[in-house]
């Protein structure tokens, strides 16, 4: 079972190598302002290069981790702030403890160090220390034949070691594969803040849909394209994000 950019309950078979390198652009239109000379508009774009890697160790134990770089754009009118850098680096363990022809689970540890360099609309998004974060991830195969219908969902708690507030993580994925060489991926995606940050820290909630489709040119490449839409929340601005990326496994 492939993983779209994430982690999947089904362990990556011992001794196989999954690589997932996306590019993502994300746009959000902000509220234009007046000033001497009239209104003025604003926006602010994201081109990201994003990494996935995951590592069979055994059967049912899986090393992973991604890495997220990225140059921002703050625009309003003529003026345009720019920045650049790492948004996010992740490494994590997972343990499959459960697998037969039905269903999945897994539990996993992660631990991340998002950036800084979010420039303009996004800083909400920035946190000054590292984060941790326990999940727990279960698969199920509801359809084998003639066409192949799964379902994954995964609840993890993130803890925020600096001024961010802590986060209850959800993503839910329903996959179709009408063929061997397709598969049409429906992907739900939330964050919400437990609102216990201190000072000035990072305090948001975030609601994602993204639909995608994969292309498989063999068993060990294939082309991802899709869009990812926040459709809710809090204490950000909200915007689009259409991505394309490559799979690989060896």
């Amino acid at each position: 079972m492939l993983a779209s950019a994430g982690a999947s309950p089904w362990a990556r078979p011992g001794g196989e190598l999954l690589v997932i390198s996306r590019g993502e652009y994300f746009r959000t239109e902000l509220d234009s302002f007046e000033t001497p000379q009239g209104v003025i508009d604003s926006r602010f774009d994201r081109f990201e290069s994003n990494t996935y890697v995951e590592f069979g160790l055994t059967e049912n134990i899986t090393l992973g981790g991604k890495a997220l770089y990225g140059t921002t754009w703050f625009t309003r009118g003529p003026d345009v702030d720019t920045a650049n850098g790492f948004s996010e680096i992740e490494a994590f363990a997972q343990y499959q403890f459960l697998r037969n022809n039905t269903h999945a689970g897994s539990v996993r540890i992660a631990a991340a160090k998002p950036a800084r360099f979010q420039s303009g609309a996004r800083t909400i998004l920035q946190s000054d220390k590292f984060d941790t974060e326990l999940a727990a991830l279960y698969g199920r195969n509801l359809i084998r034949a003639p066409i192949k219908v799964f379902t994954a969902i995964e609840t993890g708690y993130r803890k925020r070691w600096g001024d961010a507030a802590d986060q209850i993580k959800s993503q839910a994925t329903i996959g179709v594969e009408p063929s061997s060489r397709l598969l049409f991926l429906l992907e739900g995606f939330s964050t919400f803040s437990l609102r216990n940050e201190r000072d000035n820290g990072a305090d948001f909630d975030v609601v994602k849909v993204q639909p995608s489709i994969v292309f498989r040119f063999s068993s060990k490449w294939a082309v991802q394209a899709g869009v990812s839409e926040e459709i809710a929340g809090r204490n950000l601005e909200l915007g689009r994000t259409y991505f394309i990326g490559v799979w690989s496994s060896f």
